[in-house]
């Protein structure tokens, strides 16, 4: 992501670290700690990157499409092809650890309902997060940004969802079992990590908060 980050600024004129940092709303060291990838800007941030210059955030965090394309601004009462799409902040464990959840959205980010539905998405339930750990490597990176549709909670085999238990959330690979039993399981083989089963008398305390369709990360 760093090095968009980089080209994008000199795509629009190249101006000065501090002007810009001023405004995307961090500080010039932030900026440049961002441009150098030794850290990523949050939701809010990237919207900033789209609300004032027009960047395509989904360019920024995968490098697919276009660079910019996006309106220069998105009203509240959200335009017929772009849905304001919420960032909670909780990360989603992908590894032994889970994590708690915090239910309020810290920001909202436009995404084009199209890109959303031809990821299979249903554009008004979908939502931004945070994974952490590596239990989900190599198809979910630690600190990689996730799209959830919380609209798909019929849970199918193979796929990878969100699951809460109590208050915590983690995020696995669903493997039903011939018996009925659903195993969440991990894509890290080297890791070892142990699978966790849901039979009848634990399957009431799962919920399954959405199904991840997009998963944005540094290259």
């Amino acid at each position: 992501m760093a090095a968009r980050l980089r080209e994008f600024r000199r795509a629009i004129g190249d101006p000065e670290r501090d002007e810009f940092a001023r405004a995307v709303g961090v500080s010039k060291t932030t900026l440049a700690s961002y441009e150098r990838g030794e850290s990523e800007p949050t939701a809010s941030v990237l919207f900033e990157y789209q609300k004032t210059y027009g960047a395509n955030v989904l360019w920024l965090l995968s490098g697919e499409g276009q660079m910019t394309g996006a309106i220069a601004k998105v009203p509240k009462a959200i335009d017929r092809d772009f849905v304001l799409m919420p960032q909670y902040d909780v990360r989603a464990s992908a590894g032994n650890g889970l994590i708690a959840v915090n239910q309020m959205p810290t920001s909202e980010t436009a995404f084009e309902r199209r890109f959303l539905r031809d990821l299979g998405g249903a554009p008004d339930h979908c939502f931004l997060m945070w994974s952490t750990g590596d239990s989900m490597m190599p198809s979910i990176p630690d600190n990689s940004l996730m799209i959830v549709d919380s609209s798909q909670t019929q849970v199918d085999h193979g796929r990878i969802y969100v699951f809460s238990v109590g208050n915590a959330v983690l995020v696995k690979r669903a493997n039903w079992r011939m018996d009925g039993r659903l195993d969440l399981i991990s894509d890290n083989i080297a890791g070892k990590y142990p699978v966790e089963t849901f039979d009848a008398n634990r399957v009431e305390d799962l919920v399954v908060v959405g199904r991840v369709i997009f998963v944005g990360h540094p290259p």
